[in-house]
């Protein structure tokens, strides 16, 4: 049902709101039994505060008997589930059993009369006391569950994700991930890897792809992994870099350059490109790159033989790029003079036309 119904992530709060939403419809027709819209309004944000009231004072004891117990001791054992409701439940299942067994005659006599006194409450139409009674008990069970559960699932699994990440930090193993369990291998010298390692780094990117390291963990890991030329999952590698830390803007580039030199997927790298610069209008070698990737471009349909507009409007935009980054920074012409990626273009002219640009 919550496929079609997904209001959040967690499955569990997605049945909450449903029930919340059921719930909240049966008080909003009861509460038209009223005489006048007034009454109506008061007794349905009564009814509906209270339901939420309940469901809050559930959910901080689900969350006190699910939130992970911590120690004092190594990371492996350092959090561990909280048993207190296992003992509770332990103890009153004892409780209810005895007294059930010593009590059973009673049980019919007070079963008996809370079924009368239900009748009267329907017959005198004191309708509000079964609504309001059942709203606090499904409320403070339903809150109850849900936090108990979130508590020792998701809470408990975000606890034990930092604590790993902190004791990274504090030890000094940030270079060094646990989860690849690989020594030194992202400071290592990618020529020497055996392939053993590298079977070790490609079962850890299937597993868990390349979104659950730290920035700097993820951009060394896309390097690695275009060092084995693993072009794409690499790519995917930069793009996560830069996606978790903004301020690293080379981890795009490189990404972008990757999928348009190895992988020939044009459009997507340029448009990213674009998008990119939109944000960023004044960082050169945005330009620089989008001037690389058309030209690449261009070299691959021209060795083709083939001719067209197409083909032509290549090479023109990626003069205007570069004529583009040269105007941003200078300093970029040297690296243009070396660089394969710009094989064929006037590079010094478009160079001076950019000088050009800024003395007009």
């Amino acid at each position: 049902m919550t496929k079609y119904f997904a209001f959040c992530v967690n499955k569990y709060l997605n049945y909450s709101c449903l029930i919340f939403c059921f719930t909240s419809t049966i008080v909003l027709l009861y509460s038209l039994s009223v005489n006048n819209i007034w009454n109506y309004w008061r007794l349905s944000g009564t009814l509906i505060l209270l339901q939420l009231a309940s469901f809050l004072i559930g959910s901080f004891l689900g969350f006190l008997f699910g939130f992970p117990a911590h120690n004092n001791a190594e990371f492996p054992t350092k959090y561990q589930r909280n048993s207190s409701l296992k003992e509770i439940t332990s103890w009153l299942t004892k409780i209810i059993v005895g007294v059930t067994l010593i009590e059973l005659k009673d049980i019919f006599i007070y079963s008996k009369a809370g079924v009368i006194e239900l009748s009267n409450y329907l017959t005198n139409d004191n309708s509000q006391v079964i609504i309001i009674g059942s709203l606090i008990g499904v409320y403070f069970v339903l809150g109850f569950i849900v936090l108990y559960i979130l508590s020792v699932t998701t809470i408990f699994e975000e606890l034990v994700l930092n604590d790993r990440n902190i004791d990274l930090i504090l030890s000094d193993q940030t270079m060094n991930p646990n989860s690849l369990n690989i020594d030194n291998i992202l400071t290592s010298d990618f020529s020497q890897i055996d392939s053993k390692v590298k079977e070790e780094v490609l079962k850890y990117v299937s597993n868990n792809g390349v979104g659950n390291l730290e920035p700097l963990l993820t951009k060394r890991l896309g390097k690695f992994l275009f060092a084995m030329k693993e072009y794409d999952v690499a790519a995917r590698a930069y793009e996560s870099a830069y996606f978790k830390n903004k301020e690293d803007k080379y981890s795009l580039l490189n990404a972008c350059s990757i999928r348009n030199k190895f992988l020939k997927e044009f459009d997507k790298s340029n448009n990213t490109l674009k998008e990119f610069i939109t944000n960023n209008p004044d960082f050169a070698p945005a330009y620089y790159n989008l001037a690389c990737n058309y030209n690449r471009e261009y070299i691959e349909f021209r060795n083709t033989g083939l001719e067209s507009e197409y083909i032509e409007n290549l090479k023109t935009k990626a003069a205007n790029y570069l004529k583009k980054a040269f105007e941003l920074d200078k300093g970029l012409y040297s690296e243009a003079l070396r660089d394969q990626a710009l094989d064929g273009m006037e590079i010094a002219e478009i160079f001076k036309s950019s000088k050009k640009n800024e003395t007009e």
